[in-house]
């Protein structure tokens, strides 16, 4: 898991374009995940 963890923080930092489709996909995880996505209403998408 940690392997996994530094991979992502790695990867992270060589991206420069915004993510395809981001909020129909946050939205989503919103109604399925519930509490445990943070509101979405004061994330720019």
């Amino acid at each position: 898991m940690k392997v996994l963890y530094l991979s992502i923080g790695r990867a992270e930092k060589k991206w420069t374009k915004p993510i395809r489709n981001w909020g129909p996909a946050l939205a989503h995880f919103a109604i399925q995940f519930g509490e445990r996505v943070p509101d979405i209403s004061r994330i720019d998408l």
